[in-house]
């Protein structure tokens, strides 16, 4: 081999050498790099469980701490899940015993609920269900339900969840409170007194017949609620044989709210009314007032009669001539 072809080879075997050795450290600052990297991921994904552990733990506690019964269910309606209070509302653990809540509703509502169900899986959530369910003790009870669908990262529905509320009581204590206001109702529209129940903005709350009656209303009491009073005296003063004298005492009254008894009133009909009006206040804040409107004629009349009737026999008395 000749020196040259000697050199050749030497040459190319130290651009081999320099080019392995520029390979090794491209090599070692890649490893240094993906080393670094991989720190970086380890780390980031350290956070994000952290992260995820604490959402994790922080969305328990709210759970555990609703205060309403809250039931997670699969779409035929299995509890995977519920709350303490929902334990409580239906009288069932899902951890002791296998629950489908379509098994406590109750057989009246059953359509219903069905219904309701198809809905939810449509629009993916509903507000404000009034549903009645039968417990494991067989208790019925009324309930409102707030739902909504649960959806995988895919947007597909795997599950239900929902807030209920035992409304039972209160729909109980709202019947109740119906029922007294229809009672108090029909004795108002059959009472003799003329009536009218004003709200703090002088709405008409209630009236009966005979206010209409004397007060020459063309309307019915039932439409008569909700009217503005604002302008009802002004309306009515010519019925009064003083109109002037009506309009100030109401002012008067109105911007007093107290309590007047025994207010005389005179019709240009021949009539006499004695009112009364009453404030309502409730807690210290005042929330409207009623009027009271009754007919005296006849025992003004009866009273003027005897009067006449008194003084013509003490005048007979007084001009007797008695002897003895």
């Amino acid at each position: 081999m000749s020196s040259s072809d000697v050199e050749i080879l030497k040459r190319a075997l130290d651009r081999e050498k320099a080019a392995r050795k520029q390979a090794e450290k491209i090599l070692e600052q890649k490893a240094a790099e993906l080393y670094e990297l991989t720190q970086k991921l380890q780390h980031s994904n350290q956070q994000l469980e952290s992260l995820i552990d604490e959402k994790t733990s922080e969305l328990n506690g709210v759970f555990e701490n609703i205060v309403d019964a809250y039931v997670v269910t699969d779409l035929i309606g299995n509890v995977l899940k519920m709350n303490e209070p929902a334990i409580g509302l239906l009288e069932a653990d899902f951890e002791k015993e296998s629950i489908n809540i379509m098994n406590l509703i109750h057989p009246t509502e059953y359509d219903n609920v069905m219904a309701s169900f198809q809905e939810l899986i449509k629009h993916g959530s509903l507000t404000d269900v009034h549903v009645k369910i039968r417990t494991k003790n067989n208790q019925t009870k009324l309930v409102h339900i707030n739902c909504s669908i649960i959806y995988d990262a895919q947007g597909k529905a795997k599950a239900a969840q929902g807030i209920v509320r035992d409304i039972t009581k209160s729909n109980e204590d709202e019947k109740r409170l119906i029922e007294s206001e229809n009672r108090l109702s029909t004795l108002i529209l059959n009472l003799e007194n003329a009536v009218l129940l004003e709200d703090e903005n002088r709405k008409i709350v209630l009236t009966n017949n005979r206010f209409c009656e004397f007060f020459e209303i063309p309307m019915t009491p039932e439409q008569m609620v909700g009217i503005d009073c604002s302008e009802a005296a002004e309306n009515s003063k010519e019925l009064f044989v003083n109109s002037q004298g009506f309009i100030k005492r109401v002012d008067e009254v109105l911007s007093r709210k107290e309590m007047v008894t025994g207010d005389e009133l005179i019709m240009v009909n021949g009539r006499i009314l004695e009112r009364d009006f009453i404030p309502i206040i409730e807690s210290g804040s005042y929330k409207g007032h009623l009027w009271s409107y009754k007919d005296v004629t006849l025992k003004r009349s009866y009273r003027k009669s005897l009067e006449t009737q008194k003084q013509k026999y003490s005048s007979i008395i007084a001009n007797m001539n008695l002897g003895w």
